[in-house]
């Protein structure tokens, strides 16, 4: 036994006099138990006095901390339920507007079909309920001025041509409106009103005096005026009409020249919005207003106090928290603020929850009492402090009994790492001296270098992940070598075929002719696009100009728009006469769609301009209608309905006519104009493309104005990416002669 232990000894002077990690794994190991085992018998009492100090004090805090935290989220849970109760009332109201704004729509648009195709209607008589009784839902009509024996022969045929629209708006409405609806009702410029009236209390249109006594009331309405001012559809705020408060869904409708003609209104009483103000089977303390755009509380769950319906302007309250609310909601914004209410009718603390009305440029608010939400928040953090004060005295007495054991268990781990520190070092450090220089060999590009480590614990397994790693660089570099040789030669060809496509594309706009200008541009959204535009000669005073876009991205596209270049240019040149143009479509369709097994189609707008007389024949083949500047104004040229080419082979195209005054311009575009989209998903569109064409200075040149567009565009999208090929065209007609 004693030899025994002097060779130990031996061995651990031996061990600790050489520099190895050996000597440092051994040394690390003896120091942290022994200075351990030590701290601990020495501090044991004052670090057990302090500890239990420290219990008490942090959990304490601990407990106040999770406490609030668990209120903080009550409070936000909470403030969350309110914001989507708020979001789904104001969806409702905004549903329910949006049906009386889709319904007003239909009789507007029916009305201007009346007005543009008198000839398809015949007169028809509608009774005057001033003079003879009307039941309700049935349609009436009456003169304002209440005289029509004093009403010209015209003007009576006029209403009872329009009066065919009664039986429109009772098959909409009378499925929908009669249990809410206080009326529909046609004003006319011409000075006669077309109504239907639902109010289940009554049998009969009862004429109220203002009628009568007054031939102008209906044209004093404010929904009237207002629709006739913005010549736009508007929503009126309540109104107490014939004992009863209502509003008014309005649209206006136009004759055949576009002028004004009159408004539509439907007229719904307010009771049938309240059911969405409030929860009936809520027991929280509510109330519910809606503020209309100059900040006036428009409807309410309260009659009397700061909240009630009034004229005045919220935006403007003495209480500046609540008045910055209110300014939030006319800003159509979406919130849940907390405000210390200090006035006559309402103090303490409340939740106001808005969510905007979007039809109607309205808000939909909720101001609910403090302390009636958070109920569940405060009861919460009562129960998780009483939990961590018991926490905290489990944790307290656990404590007096792991310390002895502890103690027992350093001891313990003293004498197993001085007989097992000496065994697993050198299994632990011989493999590392290994992997060592197997790294080494492998970072200087030796990938078939394999490491032979028996071990199965962590160094084998790094050992293995050293071998797998060399094999997969091996591996990885060869196939580097392969892709960057791909890559490049994807990027040569994709290049040349970039090249290729704009080389197609007519890029010379100076003919030296004095009868037009014309300018293009093609902005693709990949290497290669879809969209092409072309302009030539078919004989001297004859100038072709076509604009097309196929389907897809990418090569197949770019392929397809070659071939539909081609084919459309080549009929173009076999043209005997203009008249022929709308046969280079349908023929050119024809050779589309033949073998066309990857179901390419394009669309196109091809146009031939008489340098001479300004007539332009044109011919359409599904595409984006163009926009033709008269008379100052840009607006878009009627082109039909049509099919594209590539799909149905037996599809004829039809051409049409207009002629150009001198100064007129046309503009040729692809949908990747109008659906060009912003970071918000919103397209640039059809109206904006013209407004922005109006707004611009047509006596510059045709590629300013193409440019100051295409910034339009870029403006608009934002950070977005372009999602489609940017192709334009403008041709300015300045008049015969060479």
């Amino acid at each position: 036994m004693l030899e025994k232990f002097k060779l130990n000894m031996q061995f651990f002077s031996d061990t600790f006099r050489q520099k190895s990690l050996r000597r440092n794994v051994l040394v690390l190991a003896l120091s942290g138990v022994a200075l351990t085992f030590v701290f601990i018998l020495i501090t044991a009492p004052l670090l057990l006095y302090f500890i239990e100090g420290q219990i008490t004090e942090r959990g304490k805090q601990w407990g106040e901390q999770t406490a609030y935290f668990a209120e903080k989220l009550y409070r936000e849970q909470t403030e969350e339920h309110l914001r989507d109760r708020v979001v789904i009332r104001a969806d409702l109201i905004n549903k329910k507007l949006e049906e009386i704004s889709t319904y007003v729509e239909y009789i507007a648009a029916d009305m201007e079909a009346i007005l543009k195709n008198k000839s398809q209607y015949r007169p028809r008589y509608l009774p005057n309920p001033a003079r003879e009784a009307v039941p309700i839902g049935k349609a009436y009509a009456y003169f304002r001025n209440n005289d029509s024996g004093n009403v010209s022969p015209e003007a009576l045929n006029e209403l009872y041509l329009e009066s065919n629209i009664g039986d429109f708006i009772i098959s909409q409405t009378e499925k929908y409106y009669t249990d809410t609806t206080a009326g529909i009702m046609v004003v006319s410029e011409d000075n006669f009103v077309i109504g239907v009236d639902y109010d289940p209390k009554k049998n009969f249109v009862v004429m109220p005096t203002n009628y009568t006594d007054n031939p102008d009331f209906q044209n004093k309405f404010s929904w009237y005026n207002a629709t006739k001012e913005t010549d736009y559809g508007i929503f009126t705020k309540p109104q107490l009409i014939d004992g009863n408060y209502s509003m008014y869904g309005a649209f206006p409708y136009h004759d055949a020249d576009g002028n004004f003609a009159g408004a539509v209104a439907i007229g719904a009483e307010v009771n049938t919005f309240y059911r969405f103000l409030l929860d009936p089977d809520s027991n929280e303390n509510i109330r519910a207003v809606i503020v209309n755009q100059d900040g006036q509380i428009i409807m309410s769950s309260e009659t009397e106090g700061i909240f009630a319906a009034d004229d005045d302007d919220m935006r403007l309250y003495e209480d500046s928290d609540l008045a910055d609310v209110f300014k939030r909601m006319t800003e159509m914004e979406s919130d849940v603020v907390s405000l210390d209410l200090n006035g006559k009718a309402f103090k303490g603390k409340y939740y106001i929850a808005f969510a905007p009305i979007k039809i109607a440029n309205w808000s939909f608010g909720r101001i609910i009492d403090y302390t009636s939400v958070n109920v569940a928040a405060d009861t919460a953090k009562d129960r998780i402090l009483g939990q961590m004060n018991s926490f905290k005295e489990d944790i307290e007495r656990l404590f007096l009994i792991l310390v002895p054991i502890s103690m027992a268990m350093i001891v313990v781990m003293l004498v197993f790492v001085l007989r097992s520190g000496v065994r697993e070092s050198d299994k632990f450090l011989n493999p590392i001296q290994q992997l060592i220089d197997s790294v080494q060999d492998i970072a200087k590009g030796n990938f078939d270098r394999r490491l032979e480590v028996p071990s199965e614990n962590e160094i084998g397994k790094l050992a293995q992940a050293v071998n797998t790693m060399a094999d997969e660089l091996k591996t990885y570099m060869i196939n580097l070598q392969q892709e960057t040789a791909e890559r490049e030669r994807i990027s040569t060809e994709l290049n040349v075929a970039t090249n290729i496509q704009q080389s197609m594309l007519p890029h010379e706009f100076d003919f030296d002719r004095t009868e037009f200008e014309i300018f293009a541009s093609m902005e693709a959204a990949k290497e290669v696009g879809g969209d092409f535009y072309d302009f030539y000669f078919v004989d001297n005073k004859h100038l072709i100009i076509t604009m097309a876009d196929v389907s897809g991205k990418g090569v197949p596209a770019a392929l397809f728009m070659s071939r539909s270049k081609t084919m459309l240019q080549n009929f173009a040149f076999s043209m005997k006469n203009p008249d022929d143009l709308a046969a280079v479509m349908t023929l050119s369709n024809r050779q589309l769609c033949y073998n066309n097994e990857e179901m390419l189609f394009v669309t196109v707008f091809m146009g031939m301009l008489n340098l001479e007389t300004g007539e332009f024949i044109y011919a359409n083949g599904g595409h984006n209608p163009p926009l033709v500047l008269h008379e100052n104004k840009f607006e878009f040229m009627d082109v039909g309905k049509s099919c594209m080419l590539g799909i149905d082979e037996d599809v004829s195209f039809e051409q049409q006519k207009i002629v150009l005054a001198p100064g007129d311009i046309i503009f040729l575009y692809t949908d990747g104009v109008t659906e060009a989209m912003n970071e918000g998903g919103e397209l640039f569109g059809e109206n904006y493309l013209r407004d922005v064409l109006n707004g611009e200075d047509t006596s510059e040149s045709l590629e300013t104005l193409l440019e100051h567009l295409r910034q339009a565009i870029k403006n608009h999208a934002g950070n977005a990416e372009q999602s489609d090929d940017i192709t334009m065209l403008a041709l300015k007609f300045n008049g015969g002669g060479n």
